[in-house]
């Protein structure tokens, strides 16, 4: 009885682990009905999955969605030169690490009176210390030399290609237009070639230098792409904390005692200033980028009226390739003057020439 006994302990165990094993390769690989029906065996299934089709129509679309919310990468990583984007929208908002850009402009008043009579020369850069933190630093000049400015400072991203942090440290000096002024010292293209009226208000196309101030300048370059084509960009500045004060800094226009608008050099003091900017980019082909901002400058925050200026900038910029753009700016200086002028009166016209190098 005993072998008997064995016998049928050894079948029951070898029925065990069979009904075990069917029941694992059962959960492991699932058994497909109506092959033929589905198009292929086994081995285009399997082809179907290299191309990403799981079958059940819904994982593609997720991984889908998942990558668009992804920033763009290579093979080891970020942009480097060699794939950086010639459409200026789909650049990283910071500068690709070990790639420092290089910019220089050449550019004239080309305002009503003083017309290719001052120039300007200006040479700026960026270095991508890591791709999310950058260093800046340029010389920018106009008008001979009477405005100028001189800052180094760093760029880091708050959120990577959305928002960024801009600390610089500024030495600077604005440039003070001259009048026509009254008609015994009123040049000879103070008067209105139509008319023969004097047009007293009016900048004479000379300038004077202000005084020298250190500042601080805090912004927070802000791009959000509404289409591939079209995004919104704001706060490369924000605001300018000063260290010193100076006597002459900017115009503003004020009544005299017969009540007539009269333009009256002031200064500015060791307060901080507002200057935000927003503005509008667009990419309607991939080399050809347009660029439209505005800037709003109020001096120690003061908010009464002839106390601020708004400049306005338009730039069109070319790219042939990964490493040169080449464009143009114009500025309007300011679109909302004093009295006795037109928003487009004072006027600046630059080109500029911008090259990468690095990895």
């Amino acid at each position: 009885m005993l072998p008997s006994l064995s016998r049928g302990l050894r079948i029951a165990l070898v029925a065990s682990l069979s009904l075990g094993y069917v029941a694992a390769r059962g959960h492991s690989q699932p058994v497909y009905a109506d092959d033929d029906e589905d198009g292929g065996d086994d081995g285009e299934d399997s082809g179907d999955g290299d191309k990403g089709d799981d079958g059940d129509g819904d994982g593609d679309e997720e991984e889908d969605e998942d990558a668009k919310d992804q920033p763009d990468v290579t093979s080891g990583g970020l942009f480097t030169l060699k794939t950086y984007p010639v459409r200026e929208i789909s650049r990283p908002l910071s500068m690709t690490e070990k790639v420092a850009q290089l910019r220089l402009s050449l550019g004239t008043d080309i305002s009503a009176k003083g017309a290719f009579e001052s120039f300007g020369a200006s040479l700026e850069g960026i270095y991508g210390q890591t791709d999310n933190f950058s260093l800046i630093g340029g010389l920018t000049d106009a008008y001979n030399f009477k405005q100028f400015g001189l800052y180094f400072g760093i760029e880091g991203a708050l959120a990577y290609d959305l928002i960024n942090f801009r600390l610089a440290a500024n030495l600077h000096r604005t440039a003070i237009p001259e009048f026509c002024g009254t008609a015994t010292m009123a040049p000879a293209n103070c008067t209105d070639p139509i008319t023969g009226m004097l047009q007293g208000n009016l900048p004479d196309g000379k300038y004077s230098a202000g005084g020298t101030k250190f500042s601080v300048d805090l912004g927070f370059p802000f791009r959000y792409a509404i289409k591939p084509e079209i995004a919104i960009v704001a706060l490369q500045t924000l605001m300018s904390i000063d260290f010193n004060s100076v006597t002459a800094d900017h115009v503003v226009v004020q009544n005299d005692a017969n009540g007539m608008p009269v333009p009256k050099e002031v200064g500015n003091r060791a307060k901080p200033d507002l200057n935000p900017s927003v503005g509008v980019a667009t990419n309607p082909i991939p080399p050809l980028s347009v660029v439209i901002f505005a800037q709003l400058r109020i001096p120690d925050f003061d908010t009464s009226a002839g106390a601020f200026q708004v400049p306005v900038t338009g730039r069109v910029e070319f790219s042939p390739n990964q490493k040169l753009d080449v464009g143009l700016e114009f500025t309007l200086l300011n679109v909302k003057p004093p009295e006795g002028q037109s928003p487009i009166d004072n006027r600046f016209l630059s080109l500029f020439v911008q090259t990468r190098v690095g990895k």
